[in-house]
């Protein structure tokens, strides 16, 4: 496998391009601190330079190699100077810093530095913080510590002052949809799914791409079955919804991000010549088109406006029952479309 290949950390090319610059000069911190959303590339990056640590590639430049013994080793977290902590249950605990703390003072065994790695270091107790933060004032000679949080917020200043930070965004839509199809099968999904992540993988994958075409479907369905229903009758069809959130709300994540495609095909004449870049449901063109000619914007934005209204006033604790009534009446008033 290539050094490029290896490398292939995709959306994040601010913090790559440090990383792999600090490898090739030799030039690596004693304690980096990765931040950033969850599946965003975080832990496949901290992997990539613990394998360009311990590299046996002779050239700088070609680290990792991901074909010497060393970098095999790490891939498979075998290698006995890469050291992984992860959280016991819900939590990194002291007794994991101080069995670090143990492990740093040895000298390595492969090579001359050691790696620790600790994942979703923001869910460290107080006493665990203390600890590493010792390790941080007083860093072992030839180690590389690799801290990985989802949010820095948790983490005591100090900790954060002694750490290079390396930030990590969400992933553009059109990444985040292109590793969706090309690394995990998601074909006329990937779009959905990636829209759905909001730029992470691992929201992303949440559902299988066979479920997250089934559910659009299911919420297509739903709302114009609300539409042919006579408004009197949304109370009692919200009924069964009652006891549903978490249904109820990735089904209208799904409909707002459809009833935002129609909007575009309403409003932006080449969404349907160029649907790759305009459209999130790119395999349903034809039946966007015919939503599109069936309602009017008005109706459109209405009903965005309620669905977006239901997901604020949720957020503020209001009782789901009298929230789902409402948003069913106000769904059922708008305009009808006609799909068929």
């Amino acid at each position: 496998m290539s050094v490029k290949d290896r490398w292939d950390i995709r959306g994040q090319p601010a913090a790559v391009h440090m990383l792999r610059n600090a490898l090739r000069t030799g030039r690596l911190a004693h304690a980096y601190l990765f931040v950033g959303p969850k599946g965003v590339g975080k832990a496949t990056t901290a992997e990539m330079v613990a394998a360009g640590v311990v590299c046996e590639a002779g050239d700088p430049a070609q680290r990792p190699c991901g074909e010497c013994p060393a970098c095999v080793d790490v891939a498979a977290r075998r290698h006995v100077d890469v050291f992984w902590v992860e959280p016991e249950g819900d939590k990194i605990l002291i007794d994991q810093v101080r069995a670090l703390q143990q492990q740093a003072m040895l000298k390595a065994v492969r090579g001359r530095c050691k790696v620790f790695l600790v994942e979703a270091v923001d869910t460290a107790t107080e006493q665990a913080q203390n600890a590493l933060l010792k390790v941080l004032e007083e860093p072992p000679g030839e180690t590389v510590l690799i801290l990985i949080a989802h949010n820095e917020t948790p983490l005591l200043p100090t900790i954060v002052s002694r750490c290079v930070v390396v930030r990590f965004g969400p992933l553009p839509k059109d990444v985040a949809a292109g590793i969706l199809r090309e690394r995990f099968g998601y074909g006329d999904a990937a779009e959905l799914g990636a829209a759905l992540g909001d730029g992470s993988i691992e929201a992303a994958t949440r559902l299988s791409p066979e479920e997250l075409l089934q559910r659009r479907r299911a919420a297509l369905d739903f709302f114009a079955e609300l539409r042919r229903s006579d408004i009197t009758a949304a109370p009692r069809l919200a009924e069964s919804w009652h006891k549903r959130r978490d249904e109820l709300v990735e089904m209208l994540d799904i409909l707002q991000i459809w009833l935002r495609d129609v909007l575009l095909v309403q409003h932006r004449p080449d969404a349907l010549r160029e649907p790759e870049t305009w459209l999130v449901n790119v395999d349903l063109k034809d039946e966007l088109e015919r939503w599109a000619a069936a309602m009017a914007p008005d109706a459109v934005l209405a009903a965005l406006e309620h669905v977006l209204a239901f997901r604020r006033r949720l957020a503020d604790n209001v009782g789901l029952r009298s929230l789902v009534d409402v948003l069913f009446v106000d769904l059922a008033a708008c305009g009808r479309p006609v799909v068929a």
